[in-house]
């Protein structure tokens, strides 16, 4: 009988252990965390809508005003442009001539030290330095002029493409109020519309970035001006 009380006991005991270290186990590990999952999901409005508006046209009043201003700054820049490249032309013939003169003084200075003609000698080397410090600043000029045109010419480019956006603007501010919602095949031509004005806007800033380009290597080519000019 006794045995039997004592079996009883330690059977318990071990099941009450086992309980025990499996709910000290349970406090040691990081527990799961559950994620409540809807039984119907629902999809907000705003991302069920597709369509957006890409560009929204100003007043045609606002893109007239600006297109007259932009005819102007692109009739400007082409005088600036031919008044430039004039210029670079005249430096070019200049660098040239210069170009000879030295090589001229170079052959006088050689036939003076080989007639041993210490003072006719010493004239040419001199006419000569004179004459390639001139060109040194001619050729720096000639640089910069030649940046000058072409970021003339850029620019001038730059302009074409803002008219061009300007008139597809335009184009669609005026046609706004004339679509149907309703209708598909206005829409569509609306739609093409739009798309030719993000285009010509492409364009516009493609033109934008080659012009801010020249401006850097005209300001490259006024650097190297002042350098030898300070030189």
């Amino acid at each position: 009988m006794l045995f039997n009380e004592l079996r009883r006991y330690a059977a318990g005991l071990a099941v009450a252990c086992v309980a025990s270290a499996g709910a000290l186990y349970a406090q040691q590990t990081t527990p799961t965390i559950a994620t409540a999952v809807p039984g119907n999901s629902i999809i907000p409005s705003s991302a069920a809508d597709t369509l957006e508006t890409i560009l929204t046209a100003r007043a045609t009043d606002t893109v007239r005003s600006e297109k007259d201003r932009l005819l102007g700054e692109r009739r400007d820049a082409e005088t600036r442009w031919a008044g430039l490249s004039d210029q670079s032309l005249r430096l070019r013939a200049a660098v040239a001539e210069l170009k000879d003169a030295i090589s001229a003084a170079t052959a006088k200075e050689k036939l003076a030290r080989k007639d041993k003609r210490d003072a006719d000698r010493i004239a040419a080397a001199s006419e000569k330095r004179r004459m390639e410090r001139s060109l040194d600043l001619i050729q720096a000029r000639f640089g910069l002029r030649e940046a000058q045109a072409e970021a003339a010419r850029v620019e001038r480019d730059f302009f074409d493409a803002s008219i061009q956006a300007a008139d597809a603007e335009l184009t669609i501010a005026e046609r706004r109020d004339l679509v149907v919602p309703d209708d598909p095949a206005q829409r569509t031509a609306f739609q093409e519309l739009t798309s030719r004005w993000l285009q010509a806007l492409r364009t516009r800033a493609a033109r934008a970035y080659d012009l801010e380009d020249r401006r850097f290597k005209v300001i490259e080519a006024q650097m190297l001006l002042l350098k030898r000019q300070r030189g």
